[in-house]
């Protein structure tokens, strides 16, 4: 009796364990998610498995979290977007946001930042920045959000639609176009996989990947819960999955030890199977130099051609924005205005009486302030302002999404702060200011001929003053 108890007990607590176990599983939540299957390091489709960035974010959410991630095939990134919109899937692990897709998604914070970069032939020059493009061919994938961005904002450019990452930089590598526009970490690793030593990178573009995860509308109440789970995710996890684009294996070595096996009872065969192998494994790490290699050379290229866009687009002497790259700042702030009617305000700011100060002090000291100014420049400005010297002594600030009232506070901060802060060893120096908001169906230099106006009237009232132009 009390040994079938003992059974009765042991059957009961297995019960009860299974019970347990079963009602802990009806708690987790299913998830159906589609990737891009062709847009490797971030994520890929190999064997029917997801691979990737994104994989190895989704298993760390899985962790923090009581989620599962079921896959559901696509063939193509557009195939992907489709089956989002159509309730075949409920996220997506890795896309950025973009206006048009917060129509039908809702996205989580930040998992995953990362550069664009413009990829051209060896024969082709360095460009630096999209808007040094005239009528070139710019290769850029179906769908993807540099695709939108450069219908919006450089509508001249020859724009040539690919399926994929892939056959965009193998139409550059054959000349058939002539750049290639596309993420910096999934390209590179095209390139080195496939030996595309033609390309370099010859421009970097100002639209920066900040990949997040998307869910469908019908779920928006899971985007706190991944959130949650985002947030707990470690700084070392973190490198852990960025480490992972190093990781990657660009050479494959034979494995012949299933041939070995099958022909052990020749050892004529198994010597030259033996050479064969040690041929191969001598040849991968050949290869695998090279690679390495290869992979410094993209990385010196990469850093030079950062060096080159910043110069391209900086004021040698005051490091502040240059003239060209404020003329396309401008022009787009405009196409906001015309699109979505979009405040903004110009305030061109010129130093009061700087000919004196070059005359009394010298040139050099005339150059010290230019740049002590460009400094109390910037550190007054916001994040969201854009500040140039535009020649001279003179300079902009360009506020986006600024009304009248709001620039002339930023203008009266800059006054105070010029006046409360000096420095020992420069003059003091002051300044006049015009300001003139953007209105409708004004070009870029009728807007910067009324800020420029307005800076004159403020020179004319006694300089060391603001003066506005409300019919700009």
């Amino acid at each position: 009796m009390m040994k079938h108890a003992v059974l009765i007990g042991f059957y009961a607590l297995l019960l009860s364990e299974s019970f347990s176990l079963m009602a802990a599983s009806s708690n987790t939540i299913t998830i159906r998610y589609c990737i891009d299957p062709d847009w490797a390091p971030y994520e890929s489709l190999i064997n029917e498995q997801h691979v990737g960035l994104s994989r190895q974010y989704l298993s760390l959410i899985e962790q923090n979290a009581n989620l599962s991630f079921t896959l559901v095939p696509t063939s193509n990134w557009q195939q992907t977007l489709e089956y989002i919109q159509t309730n075949k899937c409920d996220l997506i692990p890795m896309l950025n946001s973009t206006l048009n897709r917060k129509g039908f998604l809702d996205f989580t914070k930040v998992l995953f930042r990362a550069p664009n970069a413009l990829y051209g032939h060896y024969n082709q020059p360095l460009i630096g920045h999209l808007a040094n493009i005239n009528q070139q061919s710019v290769a850029v994938v179906t769908g993807y959000r540099l695709h939108r961005y450069l219908l919006e904002n450089y509508p001249e450019i020859n724009i040539v639609e690919v399926e994929n990452e892939a056959q965009g930089l193998e139409k550059v590598q054959n000349k058939e176009i002539d750049f290639y526009l596309g993420s910096f970490h999934g390209a590179n690793k095209y390139i080195k996989d496939n030996a595309l030593n033609n390309l370099r990178i010859v421009g970097i573009s100002e639209l920066e990947d900040k990949l997040r995860i998307g869910v469908s509308k019908s779920l928006s109440d899971m985007v706190p819960i991944l959130n949650q789970a985002i947030s707990q995710i470690t700084v070392a996890e973190h490198a852990q999955v960025f480490s992972y684009l190093k990781e990657i294996n660009t050479t494959q070595v034979k494995d012949y030890s299933m041939a070995i096996k099958s022909a052990s009872a020749f050892s004529a065969v198994i010597i030259c199977l033996l050479f064969g192998y040690w041929r191969s494994v001598n040849n991968a790490s050949i290869l695998e130099a090279k690679n390495k290699a290869l992979q410094l050379a993209h990385q010196q290229l990469d850093d030079k051609n950062k060096q080159l866009a910043d110069l391209a687009i900086r004021d040698s002497l005051t490091r502040l924005y240059n003239r060209g790259h404020l003329s396309e700042c401008i022009q787009q702030q405009i196409k906001l205005k015309e699109r979505y009617n979009k405040d903004a305000c110009l305030l061109i700011l010129d130093i009061d009486d700087f000919k004196q100060i070059n005359d009394q002090f010298g040139h050099k000291i005339g150059d010290d302030v230019l740049q002590y100014f460009a400094m109390q420049l910037t550190e007054c400005a916001r994040n969201t302002d854009i500040v140039a010297r535009w020649g001279g002594e003179e300079f902009v600030i360009l506020c986006p999404e600024t009304n009248i009232d709001e620039a002339k506070i930023i203008a009266k901060r800059f006054q105070q702060c010029l006046f409360e802060t000096s420095s020992d060893d420069l003059p003091c120096v002051t300044c006049s200011i015009g300001i003139a908001p953007l209105r409708e169906s004004k070009s870029a230099d009728q807007w910067f001929i009324a800020a420029d106006n307005a800076m004159y009237q403020a020179k004319e009232l006694g300089k060391d003053t603001i003066f506005t132009i409300d019919n700009a």
